[in-house]
């Protein structure tokens, strides 16, 4: 891997399938710096134990994205939405009325409001 600037750009592009196998070098690459740094290794070795860490995680976003972006394909259609995908909010706004089962009355209100209609009242000048 080279020491450049990472382009997180350039892995949206790349499918799915060689995403996980880059991936994996990654993997491969941390555990045997790991390994280095066990055995008292050279501290040029030792720093890159984070950009690897960090490339990783790069990684591991990307492909998570993909995943939800085509989960969310997938459920357009439907009516549901996956748990992980909904809005977050906090639990009140989510177990709320809606607007509908808020404007919804009794039969005994409904009579009140036709028959008792509010009286509207005119003033002389």
């Amino acid at each position: 891997m080279s020491s450049q600037k990472f382009k997180v750009k350039k892995l949206r592009e790349q499918k799915p399938e060689d995403l996980l196998k880059d991936l994996e070098k990654l993997k491969g690459e941390l555990i045997q710096l790991r390994t280095v740094k066990v055995s008292a290794g050279n501290a040029q070795k030792l720093g890159r134990i984070g950009l690897v860490r960090k490339r990783i995680a790069k990684y591991l976003t990307v492909i998570n994205e993909q995943r939800r972006n085509s989960v969310k394909k997938a459920t357009k259609s439907s009516t549901n939405l996956p748990v992980d995908l909904r809005g977050k909010r906090t639990r009140a706004i989510r177990q709320r009325l809606t607007r509908s089962e808020r404007a919804q009355k009794t039969q005994r209100q409904w009579k009140r409001l036709n028959n008792f209609p509010l009286r509207k009242f005119a003033l002389k000048e």
